[in-house]
């Protein structure tokens, strides 16, 4: 019997746009987009999108019996799964000139649009920006993501809609970034901590409702607002996503937190709404791996 999918009959199935600003030039600098390393690198975009289809996306399986024990063959009846979370997920990767490593990836090219633009290196953020304001009114969420950003958890999306749900669309949630290891004493460490409290200030009062607190699970949620909003990408409903695009400054390039690459992802949001992250005590509600360490191991590093 031939493999059978059966497919996802959901009418309210979420339609998510990533946009992912990808470069890459050869050198040993302090972005990972300027790191010598190129498999590191290649291996790097691959499995942000991979795990964008496959933890978010709508074809997932579960397979409810073999017809034939014939290894190899397509005799499989599988059944549509996870089809109350999942999203139909668009992503594009943006690139400026020949600075880019796509014609290396092994994802399959049908899995993502590859958008070329005219953009300076250090301003293919804003570019973004450009993509995600042609495509109002075509999808439910609107997002940004740096291409070393990888997200696992099938109930992000889940977590963003109640999070706006629980207190208003004047709110956006950004995940706290997570590095790994087994070779330092903390395992895993989530590196984006405060800073100077007048970091940010010009653009947002973190006092202003500071804390945010709620149940789920059984489990005390708090969330809080950082002098340091920065998480390399943001996340924001249709209905948030037009409220930016109708802002004076929206399209200005203004790169005045901490430079180009930070204000792509984080200026233009903290202007526009307040930003919480979860508190470290349930860090994890909300949560993407940096795929290129930074801290542990490298500038934090244990005796």
């Amino acid at each position: 019997m031939e493999e059978v999918v059966v497919e996802n009959r959901v009418p309210a199935m979420r339609k998510v746009l990533i946009v992912i600003p990808h470069y890459y030039g050869a050198g040993n600098g302090f972005y990972g987009s300027t790191s010598s390393d190129v498999s590191r690198r290649v291996k790097a975009l691959d499995r942000v999108i991979e795990g964008l289809h496959q933890s978010l996306g709508s074809r997932q399986a579960f397979l409810l019996r073999l017809q034939q024990q014939v290894p190899g063959k397509g005799n499989g009846l599988l059944i549509q799964a996870n089809q109350f979370l999942s999203s139909h997920v668009d992503i594009a990767v943006c690139t400026t000139g020949e600075n880019h490593l796509v014609s290396g990836l092994g994802t399959p090219s049908a899995l993502f649009h590859h958008l070329h633009t005219g953009s300076e290196p250090m301003k293919l953020g804003f570019a973004c920006h450009q993509v995600l304001r042609e495509n109002l009114g075509r999808y439910d969420w609107y997002c940004y993501l740096e291409d070393d950003l990888l997200i696992t958890d099938a109930l992000f999306f889940t977590k963003l809609e109640w999070f706006v749900k629980e207190y208003g669309e004047e709110t956006t949630l950004a995940p706290q970034r997570f590095e790994r290891t087994l070779i330092q004493p903390a395992h895993k460490l989530y590196h984006d901590g405060s800073v100077r409290p007048d970091f940010t200030e010009a653009w947002q009062d973190v006092t202003d409702r500071q804390f945010l607190e709620s149940e789920m699970f059984g489990l005390k949620l708090r969330f809080e607002r950082w002098p340091n909003p920065h998480s390399g990408c943001f996340f924001l409903t249709a209905a948030q996503m037009e409220k930016w695009v109708s802002m004076p400054y929206f399209g200005d390039d203004d790169s005045s937190f901490a430079g180009p690459l930070e204000s792509a992802a984080s200026l233009g949001i903290i202007k526009t709404f307040r930003q919480y992250k979860p508190s470290p005590q349930n860090a994890a509600f909300l949560e993407l791996e940096h795929l290129h360490p930074r801290y542990l191991g490298e500038a934090l590093k244990f005796s």
